[in-house]
């Protein structure tokens, strides 16, 4: 069994997992989110094609169910990306302000 978490491709930390289900089709969704100490942004989700009724048809030990997954890359940037933006939002700010 695989024992190692997957990891922030921008700063290396573990990533963090949140499971959601669709309100409409009742499919499964996994979040994967960076909660480094960094100011980068990584979250991507796979998007499952289960159902709880598939999880209620799993009775046979090592049966497969196929399903079609997709990813979604959902935020990528780099901690220098979040401080430039931040930086122009605090300009924007003061310019309004002033």
């Amino acid at each position: 069994m695989i024992e190692e978490r997957p990891s922030c491709p921008e700063c290396g930390d573990p990533l963090s997992v949140f499971f959601l289900k669709d309100r409409k089709t009742g499919k499964i969704t996994i979040e994967f989110f960076c909660e480094g100490d960094g100011d980068d942004k990584f979250t991507f989700h796979i998007i499952t094609g289960i159902t709880n009724g598939d999880i209620a048809k799993l009775k046979e030990e090592g049966k497969t169910i196929k399903k079609e997954m997709g990813i979604k890359l959902v935020e990528r940037r780099s901690e220098q990306e979040v401080m430039d933006s931040m930086d122009r939002d605090r300009q924007k700010a003061n310019r309004l302000l002033s």
